[in-house]
């Protein structure tokens, strides 16, 4: 039991310093085509396409870090695509985004 409160513990510690650099908000233009957004499949191109950016501007975001790389980076994209999406509000690139999240 206290084997695993100080693993726990010591894991936790170690997360804070990238939790705490990707607490910082910031802007970014995305280039959605509204026409493409019209199908499924147009929307499902422009998500992969929003994804990848969003994934290229988080890693930039937390090139600087030393500890927390990966998962400072994998919060910011998940937190900032899901934020993106809502923003966008299209049904067809929100049931993309929906349909990713279970894969």
């Amino acid at each position: 039991m206290i084997r695993t409160l100080i693993a726990a513990t010591a894991l936790s510690i170690a997360a804070m310093p990238a939790l705490a650099s990707t607490s910082d908000q910031f802007q970014m233009d995305v280039d959605i085509n509204r026409s493409a957004l019209e199908t499924v499949e147009g929307a499902e191109q422009a998500f992969a396409k929003l994804k990848q950016d969003i994934r290229e501007r988080c890693v930039a975001e937390s090139s600087d870090m030393k500890f927390g790389v990966e998962f400072a980076t994998d919060y910011c994209e998940r937190r900032t695509v899901k934020s993106a999406v809502r923003a966008i509000d299209n049904d067809n690139l929100t049931a993309a985004y929906t349909a990713s999240l279970s894969k």
